[in-house]
């Protein structure tokens, strides 16, 4: 059982206007957190207000990409304004907006295992599923029930970071007894799957099959590397980085244990998403980079083209393949 704490609770209840800030390139699990906080705070009467740099470019995400301003006004930092970030490890990971809202109070609500401390007031469990997770046991917390909006977004978030349910192991009947209540309050997974994976168009599809056709094999098949240029993406009709279905497919091969994801994001620039099955502690490996994650979900951005950061990769790799 997830136990709000009384520091969320006094936080909320002495303020009254929020801006609710997620982090660069948000998922479902960090647009769903924000709207479903954003809208439970106006329920409580409150003024909330939704900020993120984007981009918006994973098709599930993209029609919400109107609720969200990009910059901070000076009429947003009045007196009693209060910042929550939600979603995120680091304070880097706003972008742009870690300067603008500076000065503020700040409360931080997450669920990455690695990162920094940040924030004036942490709410921070790496043993819950996804923020959503935590924002449903705020709101039942202050003794109310999520609207059907509400329950959707949060079924759609804890979706998005759950592989809808494939990556929860034997330990994850809570989730599921908190499952059950959004649909008891009017969400629909049937329909929830088809937001998350109904929106491909044959152009992601072609974009992943270059990504595939470059996969390379090391260590027996236990590492699985590929990468996209901007060659790729400025060739392609689709930019999506909803880059789901590569990790899935990728850690379905027989005696995979980690798979490694590098895009090109500019000249000497770019950016690695890890996943791993179990056994495999990926999110260490993102934080001794500068990134952070879980331990069978992480990333991290860094200098460097991409052959260069392969062989980075590798090194470290191969130590802990080793092992001591």
């Amino acid at each position: 059982m997830v136990l709000l704490p009384e520091k969320v609770k006094i936080f909320i209840s002495e303020h009254e206007k929020f801006l609710v800030i997620g982090h660069l390139e948000p998922d479902g699990d960090c647009v769903s957190s924000q709207l479903v906080l954003a809208h439970f705070l106006r329920r409580l009467g409150k003024k909330a207000d939704l900020f993120s740099e984007g981009p918006f470019d994973r098709p599930e995400i993209f029609a919400y990409r109107e609720f969200f301003r990009r910059t901070v006004e000076s009429s947003d930092l009045g007196k009693g304004s209060t910042v929550v970030i939600l979603d995120c490890s680091t304070p880097d990971r706003i972008g742009n907006l870690k300067e603008e809202v500076k000065g503020l109070p700040v409360m931080v609500i997450d669920h990455h295992s690695s990162g920094n401390d940040f924030g004036d007031v942490r709410w921070v469990d790496p043993s819950a599923c996804s923020v959503t997770y935590l924002i449903q046991h705020l709101i039942e917390g202050l003794g109310y029930t999520p609207t059907p909006y509400e329950a959707e977004l949060l079924l759609f978030g804890l979706g998005t970071d759950t592989g809808f349910f494939r990556h929860l192991g034997e330990s994850s009947n809570m989730v599921f007894l908190s499952v059950s209540r959004l649909v008891a309050a009017g969400a629909c997974p049937r329909k929830v799957f088809r937001m998350i994976y109904g929106g491909s168009n044959l152009a992601k599809i072609r974009l992943l099959g270059r990504a595939l056709l470059k996969v390379e094999r090391f260590f027996n098949d236990r590492v699985l590397i590929t990468h996209q240029t901007r060659a790729d993406i400025a060739g392609a009709e689709s930019v999506s980085r909803g880059s789901d279905d590569l990790y899935r497919l990728l850690q379905s091969i027989k005696g995979c244990e980690v798979v490694a994801f590098i895009r090109e994001e500019q000249e000497g620039h770019c950016s690695v998403g890890l996943r791993s099955n179990e056994g495999f502690d990926v999110g260490a490996i993102a934080e001794s980079l500068g990134g952070g994650g879980h331990n069978q979900a992480a990333g991290f951005t860094c200098r460097g083209r991409i052959e260069e950061v392969k062989n980075r990769l590798l090194k470290i790799f191969a130590e802990h393949l080793q092992g001591p």
